[in-house]
This record gives C-alpha cells, structure tokens and sequence, in this order.
C-alpha cells in the first residue's frame, strides 16, 4: 500500500529535522575540541596532542632509584602581546569588562591557561584574562 501525502510530508520533515539535529552536534563538538586545542600550551617541535614537559628527571650517581628532578632555574612563562591594543579582561569571555589594552610586544608573566585564555600579570601588577595565541598573544617558555 503507498504512503499518503501526510506520510510523506512527515517523512521529509523527520529526515530535515534529523539532518540538522546530526549537523548542530557535530559543530558542538568540534567548537569543544578547537578551545581544548587553543586552551593547551604549545612549544616548538612539539607533536599534535602531546602534552609539554615542565620538568626533567635525571638519574644521579649509579642508584637507579635516587632521581632527582630539577626545574630550570629562574625560567617562568610568559605572554608576549601581538596585537596592538589586546584587551586584558576580568573573565575569560569577551564579554567581561575590559580593565586595560595592552601594546604590542608587552611580556606578560602567565599565571593560568583556561580553554584559550591566559590569566596573567602584567609589570604594573595588573591581573586579568587574555585570549590565547592566534594574532592576539604568543606563549614564551
């Protein structure tokens, strides 16, 4: 028995519906992976998805189970700015209030990294949110 109108207009509307509804997911989770990949740290040479090493172990004298872990001395993080003007933020969000713009070249002291902004300090001791990388700020191990 063939299918009424009503049948087939319903049909076409589920398959519309469900396009979209398979489209708006698949642009949900590659807006949550593009701010997990603007929100980590990279470094030069560094392979898609590895994590950055903050801190070497090294073996001392001939006792495998003495290790020693040092931090290179006097080496914290910064933010250098790239755009003229860059907004330091209250928030990690464009919409939170604007507490000053910073010049192009400034280095920042980083404090926190959040899903594509850093917080950080500036020489004046401000502290507030910048975004991450991109035109906008460079990160300086």
């Amino acid at each position: 028995m063939p299918a009424s109108r009503g049948q087939i207009a319903t049909m076409r509307i589920a398959r519309i519906v469900g396009a979209w509804a398979l489209l708006l997911i698949l642009a949900w989770l590659a807006w949550g992976m593009y701010g997990d990949y603007r929100s980590t740290p990279k470094s030069p040479g560094a392979l898609p998805g590895s994590t950055p090493a903050t801190q070497s172990v090294e073996p001392t004298g001939t006792d495998a189970s003495a290790e020693a872990t040092t931090k290179p001395v006097g080496t914290k993080p910064t933010v250098t700015v790239l755009a003229e003007g860059l907004n330091l933020r209250k928030k990690p969000m464009t919409s939170a209030d604007v507490i000053k713009k910073l010049k192009s070249g400034s280095s920042l002291e980083l404090l926190e990294t959040a899903n594509g902004w850093y917080r950080v300090r500036d020489n004046t001791g401000d502290e507030g949110w910048v975004a991450a990388g991109g035109n906008y700020s460079e990160l300086v191990k």
